[in-house]
């Protein structure tokens, strides 16, 4: 049980530690080829793009990777709504075949402040979770769809005036019906996004 533990901790380091080496490179990148100047999203803009990262559930599920798309429209320079589709499927802690499924669709709100060519952001929404657990040695139960609600906070890096690269980090809190397994989870992502 203890390696199982150490093993996840392990992983879950180089996982962060990937994300992160990757967010600086793209950062450095985004310096060299920038040749424009970068501006603020205005009112009416919409970006889209996508992101991968690890998804840290609950204690009975192991870390694992999870992916996203979504499509963000600029209601002011500062405020955003945002919808995102979200895959994600966590083994079992212990039992390499069994699986918790997860489809998430959200929505929220953004708010960003503008730091130069950094943009902090915060984000608040609600959302459905589309779960299903596949076992590998019994008859699955159905599938579930959830309520849940995301708050979380990240920076966006404007390459220049058409993309950015992002990080965030965001909690989902999702219903929890007794006695099926908690889908209740911490993402952190790495991310491009496009602008039209």
């Amino acid at each position: 049980m203890q390696n199982l533990r150490s093993d996840r901790v392990l992983r879950t380091r180089r996982a962060i530690q990937i994300a992160g080496a990757l967010l600086i490179l793209l950062g450095m990148a985004g310096e060299i080829n920038a040749q424009t100047r970068v501006r603020t999203p205005d009112k009416g803009v919409i970006g889209y793009g996508v992101d991968a990262g690890v998804l840290f559930p609950d204690d009975a599920f192991e870390n694992t990777l999870t992916i996203d798309g979504f499509g963000e429209y600029y209601v002011t320079p500062r405020v955003s709504v945002r919808g995102m589709l979200a895959f994600a499927s966590p083994g079992l802690s212990g039992r390499t075949e069994d699986h918790f499924r997860q489809w998430k669709l959200l929505f929220a709100g953004v708010y960003n402040w503008e730091k130069g060519s950094w943009r902090p952001f915060a984000s608040f929404g609600a959302g459905i979770h589309f779960v299903r657990l596949h076992l590998d040695d019994a008859i699955d139960p159905p599938g579930e769809t959830r309520g849940g609600l995301n708050l979380g906070g990240g920076v966006e890096y404007l390459l220049n005036n058409e993309s950015s690269i992002k990080t965030e980090l965001r909690w989902d809190i999702v219903s929890h019906p007794f006695p099926l397994p908690d889908a209740t989870a911490a993402t952190l992502t790495v991310g491009y996004k496009r602008y039209f």
